[in-house]
C-alpha cells in the first residue's frame, strides 16, 4: 500500500483464520489525514495504512493507538505505515510497558489533530532529530522518537523496511563526549 490516487488514506487489517491462513478485513477509506482501523476483524495481528505526504507517522500511530489495538487483542501487535518515501512498523514488544508508558506520558489531546506526544516527549524528539545522524528528517524523526521510546522503556519498537523489503528497529547508542555534548550513533541490526 502507497499513496493513494485519491490523496486519502485506507487501512487494512490482517489477521488469522482458524486454520492459521491470513485473512484480511475490507479496505477502510479515510480522509487526507486519518482512516479507522478495523479492530474487530477476526484474528487480528497488524493493520497497513498509507500516508498521503512523506510525513513521519504520527504519536498516535506509534503509540497510542497501538497499544489501544493490542488492549481489545492482544495478537494485534503490528502496524505499518507506508509514506511516499519508506515505510515503518510498529511493534508492541512489551504491553504492560507500553500501557505503563502512556500513563506516565497521556497524550495531548486536540479536536482537530490526533492525539500527540506530550510537550515534554516532543521537545526532546525536536532536540533529538537533528543530533541523529545522515538521513532524511523523517527518518532522522523516526530515529529520535526510537531513542526515547527505548529510553523510557516503552515496551514499543520502531522498525524501518530496507531496500530488501526487510523490516529492521533502530538501535541507537548515546555517547556523552568529553566536553559533556552528545552523540548518536545507528547501530545496525542484522535481525
Amino acid at each position: 500500500m502507497t499513496a493513494s490516487a485519491d490523496g486519502n488514506e485506507h487501512s487494512i487489517t490482517l489477521g488469522r483464520d482458524v486454520h492459521g491462513n491470513i485473512t484480511q478485513a475490507p479496505m477502510n477509506n479515510g480522509s487526507p489525514n486519518i482512516v479507522a482501523t478495523n479492530t474487530s476483524w477476526p484474528g487480528a495481528f497488524a493493520d497497513i495504512h498509507n500516508h498521503t505526504t512523506n510525513g513521519p507517522p504520527s504519536s498516535n500511530d506509534i503509540v497510542y493507538a497501538a497499544v489501544k489495538k493490542n488492549e481489545i487483542n492482544s495478537e494485534h501487535i503490528t502496524s505499518f505505515v507506508n509514506l511516499p518515501d519508506g515505510s515503518y512498523a510498529i511493534v508492541v514488544t512489551d504491553l504492560s510497558a507500553a500501557h505503563n508508558f502512556v500513563v506516565a506520558y497521556p497524550a495531548d489531546i486536540s479536536l482537530n489533530y490526533p492525539p500527540e506526544f506530550p510537550d515534554a516527549i516532543l521537545d526532546e524528539i525536536y532536540s533529538l532529530r537533528y543530533s541523529m545522524g545522515s538521513g532524511s528528517s523523517v527518518e532522522n524523526y523516526m530515529r529520535a522518537i526510537s531513542f526515547l521510546l527505548d529510553k523510557y522503556e516503552s515496551g514499543i519498537t520502531i522498525l524501518k523496511q530496507d531496500s530488501d523489503g526487510n523490516f529492521k528497529p533502530f538501535k541507537i547508542e548515546e555517547t556523552v563526549n568529553p566536553d559533556g555534548s552528545k552523540t548518536y550513533t545507528l547501530i545496525p541490526c542484522n535481525n
